[in-house]
């Protein structure tokens, strides 16, 4: 089984912004190329995500109805049966929900793309490296490979904390990258996809 749609498009989002973002600047800096495309380009909120709790003004304790009224946009949605989630994906602003189908509960809230404005209330931003989260949160998370979507999720489920990072061996300017921090209620968050043994 593959990574859900959305998550393989974003993945070659973020493996394609590295050279984006390796290009000099134009004359007016940052604000002269066209961002909305770019995924996260507008970050929600104060951008601050708290583990076990937010990421910006969507809140694990809201609703969907108030984090698609927090956000102020309307997101896509997709269903996944397979996996059993419903999906909303704010991509402009580099936001995703993760729904239970079966309860309508939110179970993740996610930060993705390339904007690291979005960060940890410790300082752990989108596209830093794995030794980063390491130094700030430890090493006692569990590791989820998914090698055939060149994707790694580790889980700090005493925290409600998860990181996706690039998972590209052969290629070290990408590997080990941030490109998703999600939060979840403090304990175990079973992953959709059944990870390499």
């Amino acid at each position: 089984m593959r990574l859900p749609v959305p998550m393989a498009i974003l993945l070659v989002t973020v493996l394609a912004a590295s050279a984006v973002r390796a290009q000099p600047e134009g004359p007016g800096g940052e604000g002269s190329r066209p961002e909305v495309s770019r995924p996260g380009s507008q970050v929600v909120g104060d951008g601050l995500i708290v583990p076990g709790e937010r990421v910006g003004p969507a809140r694990l304790t809201m609703t969907i109805e108030q984090i698609v009224a927090a956000v102020g946009t309307k997101p896509r949605r997709d269903e996944f049966p397979r996996e059993g989630i419903v999906l909303y994906e704010w991509r402009a602003e580099g936001l995703w929900v993760s729904l239970a189908m079966a309860t309508g509960r939110i179970r993740l809230i996610s930060a993705f793309g390339t904007n690291d404005r979005y960060r940890t209330d410790r300082g752990v931003s989108l596209m830093m490296r794995r030794g980063r989260i390491e130094e700030v949160y430890g090493k006692t998370y569990k590791e989820y490979r998914y090698p055939e979507d060149r994707v790694a999720r580790l889980h700090y489920d005493d925290l409600g904390l998860q990181f996706g990072l690039v998972h590209q061996p052969g290629n070290p300017a990408l590997h080990d990258r941030i490109f998703q921090i999600g939060v979840y209620r403090p304990g175990h968050l079973a992953p959709v996809k059944q990870p390499a043994r």
